[in-house]
């Protein structure tokens, strides 16, 4: 049996951060646990943490097989983009303790992986509320669009940071790039390429553009089921 392949250190970054991530949610849901919440409130918060429990255990599955980052086998299935928005955003709502207002115009079916989309939509709100003005909300939309290629479903995360200056959109798409005006933030530079690289596995892209009045929106196109 010939030995497995050790994982990159992109690898092993790649899953840490994802990893962090899904910790980020459990720990925010279970800090709002220790409130005296409707039952409700409390069935919500336990249905979040067993998302998250999900998507870490996947995670680990695949790190153990020794499956390079992103490379896992991505399930097609139809999903409402919608739907997972409105899951993902209540879940960063309670890891990042940010307002975040969800739009959703239509239910935007397509065919994908349900969990690989919500740590993309995770990633995108995470960045926006890492670089962007506390008091300001971070703006979810989600909706369908005609394009010159035909209808494609979208989904725009929309802060208001610094921005990303123009010539920089496409280079932090990249692994472990970062602007050098954040090396003082935390972070090394791996949610928006674990993004681009999902969307890219779903036939779609990604795109940073800067947001009129200030700010960021990274754009999310995929084709419709």
């Amino acid at each position: 049996m010939n030995p497995r392949a050790p994982l990159s250190h992109e690898d092993l970054a790649t899953y840490a951060h994802e990893l962090r991530g899904a910790l980020t949610v459990i720990a925010g849901y279970s800090e709002l646990l220790r409130r005296r919440l409707s039952a409700t409130d409390r069935d919500a918060a336990l249905d979040g943490i067993e998302r998250a429990i999900r998507r870490a255990d996947a995670l680990c599955a695949d790190a153990l097989a020794g499956r390079p980052a992103g490379k896992a086998a991505l399930e097609h299935s139809p999903l409402s983009l919608g739907l997972l928005a409105e899951q993902v955003v209540a879940d960063q709502r309670s890891a990042t303790g940010r307002t975040i207002d969800v739009t959703v115009e239509g239910m935007a079916q397509v065919l994908g992986d349900a969990d690989a989309l919500a740590r993309v939509l995770g990633n995108l709100i995470d960045n926006a509320a890492k670089y962007s003005l506390s008091a300001a909300p971070i703006e979810v939309r989600v909706g369908e669009e005609q394009g010159a290629a035909g209808a494609m479903c979208v989904v725009e995360v929309a802060d208001r940071g610094p921005g990303i200056p123009q010539e920089e959109s496409q280079r932090v798409l990249e692994p472990f790039a970062r602007l050098e005006r954040d090396a003082a933030r935390s972070g090394i530079g791996l949610g928006l390429s674990i993004a681009s690289d999902v969307v890219s596995a779903h036939g779609g892209r990604l795109t940073i553009m800067a947001r009129d009045g200030g700010g960021t929106v990274a754009r999310l196109e995929l084709p419709p089921a």
